[in-house]
C-alpha cells in the first residue's frame, strides 16, 4: 500500500543550527520540517495540527512535561528526545512517558537520520494499520460505513470520535476523558464532525415506526479497532 499523505516533523531547540541541522537532515527524508523555539512555541504550533514526528531538546523549558502533553494530545505521535546532559534515570523516565528514543547531543548525523528512519517507518506502519482496519469495517458493515470514503487519517479522527461518543452515550465530558483532550479541543471536534451529544440527541424528534423489512437495514453497530495504548 502505496502512503500518499506526507509525513510532518516537528523540531524544538533553543539553537537554530540544531533546528537547521535536523531540518535538513528530515528533509532529505522526505519530511515536511515544522521548527519551533520553545515548549510554549511548540505548544502553540499543535494547536494548527498535530505533527507525525516530534525531534525535541530536553531544555526547552518543559522537558519531559513536553513530552507527556503531546503524548496526551496525540498518542500516535512519535516523540525522540535530545539531550546534551542525558543521564540514565531521565533517559528511562522519557521512554516510560512514550518517547521512542532519547538522542544524545552531540550527534552524529547519521545517527539522527536512522532514528528518524525508524520512527517514520513506525509511522506509516500505524497509519496503514489504521487505514486497513478502517477500510474493513467499511466493507463488513455497509450500513456503518460513511458517507465518505475511508481514505486519509481525518477520516479516521472522525470516526474515532463518533465511536467514542457512542460507546458513553453521548457523554461529552466522558469522551474527553477517553480520547484525553481538553474540553476546548473536544468541542472544536463536536462543531468540526458534527458529532450528536447527549444533550442534542435529545432534541432530536421520535424516529417514525417501521416495517420489519425497514428495521432489519438499520444502521449496525461501529466499531473501530484502536491501535492506541
Amino acid at each position: 500500500m502505496s502512503d500518499q499523505l506526507p509525513i510532518r516533523i516537528l523540531i524544538v531547540d533553543d539553537q537554530r543550527s540544531i533546528r537547521d541541522l535536523c531540518a535538513a537532515v528530515g528533509q532529505g527524508l522526505g519530511l515536511v520540517c515544522y521548527k519551533a523555539e520553545n515548549a510554549e512555541q511548540a505548544l502553540q504550533r499543535l494547536e494548527f495540527g498535530v505533527p507525525d514526528v516530534v525531534l525535541a531538546d530536553t531544555g526547552i523549558g518543559k522537558g519531559l512535561e513536553f513530552l507527556a502533553e503531546v503524548k496526551k494530545r496525540s498518542p500516535f505521535t512519535e516523540v525522540a528526545l535530545m539531550s546534551a546532559s542525558g543521564t540514565i534515570e531521565s533517559a528511562v523516565e522519557a521512554m516510560r512517558l512514550g518517547a521512542y528514543d532519547f538522542v544524545v547531543k552531540p550527534f552524529r548525523v547519521d545517527r539522527l537520520r536512522l532514528t528518524l528512519n525508524r520512527m517514520v517507518e513506525k509511522v506509516r506502519l500505524v497509519r496503514e494499520n489504521e487505514l486497513l482496519r478502517a477500510r474493513l469495517q467499511c466493507e463488513t458493515q455497509p450500513g456503518s460505513a460513511p458517507l465518505l470514503p475511508c481514505t486519509d487519517l481525518e477520516q479516521l479522527k472522525r470516526l474515532t470520535v463518533q465511536q467514542v461518543f457512542e460507546r458513553v452515550g453521548g457523554d461529552p465530558e466522558q469522551a474527553q476523558k477517553l480520547l484525553g483532550i481538553s474540553r476546548a479541543t473536544m468541542y472544536r471536534k463536536i462543531k468540526r464532525y458534527g458529532i450528536q451529544t447527549r444533550k442534542t440527541r435529545q432534541k432530536l424528534p421520535k424516529p417514525e415506526i417501521r416495517g420489519p423489512a425497514e428495521c432489519e437495514r438499520g444502521p449496525a453497530e461501529r466499531v473501530i479497532l484502536l491501535s492506541q495504548s
